[in-house]
């Protein structure tokens, strides 16, 4: 006689990346990052902890999204991998969504895990391989694509200089840096950055 095969309840996987996204909000807003432990967050969303490193990568990768969701207005779109993780097509591309998040919201989580000297080593890790991933390896391969010399030194510049340029609009380090429209920058910052060819 042979056993019963129990059907496998299917997975809605937005549903369980949103669900793991908001009990991160919640405990890492309770007891911070290094007293919430993934198991937690697996409970309280209901899931597998295990489902953190499927759909987030870390602890680290997760919080800076729970972070980062938390900052965004539309809470579905902060729920889509795609909005969060994707990399970016190019200069343009990201020198607009760098300084139009700046300007709208400030310093992220991102680029404040970066900077704040009190951030853990491993959410920095966590924010430089984002960064990589979403920005700079983009870049590198655009200029790369040009055939200019030392591509990846090159993007890893111009990322730099966009986030510092970003992090000076957003604080108001100048008067008219400032007072600029972040798409005018943008614009700026692409010409002067721009692969050459």
């Amino acid at each position: 006689m042979s056993t019963p095969v129990t059907p496998r309840r299917a997975r809605d996987a937005a549903a369980t990346r949103g669900a793991l996204l908001a009990a991160a909000q919640r405990l890492f807003g309770q007891k911070g990052y290094e007293r919430t432990t993934t198991r937690e967050i697996g409970v309280a969303a209901g899931v597998d902890p295990a489902l953190i490193a499927r759909y987030f990568g870390s602890k680290a990768d997760l919080y800076l999204a729970a972070v980062a969701a938390d900052r965004i207005d539309d809470r579905e779109a902060a729920a889509d991998a795609d909005a969060l993780e994707a990399p970016l097509a190019d200069l343009d591309e990201v020198a607009r969504t760098v300084l139009r998040r700046t300007s709208a919201h400030g310093p992220g989580p991102l680029l404040q895990s970066l900077v704040r000297a009190d951030a853990s080593p491993e959410i920095r890790e966590a924010a430089v391989a984002r960064l990589v991933r979403r920005m700079v390896e983009p870049l590198a391969a655009q200029y790369g694509a040009t055939g200019a010399d030392r591509p990846r030194l090159r993007a890893e510049l111009a990322v730099a200089a966009l986030l510092g340029a970003g992090l000076g609009h957003s604080l108001g380090w100048f008067e008219e840096l400032g007072a600029a429209d972040p798409d005018d920058l943008a614009a700026l910052l692409v010409e002067a950055l721009r692969p050459p060819g």
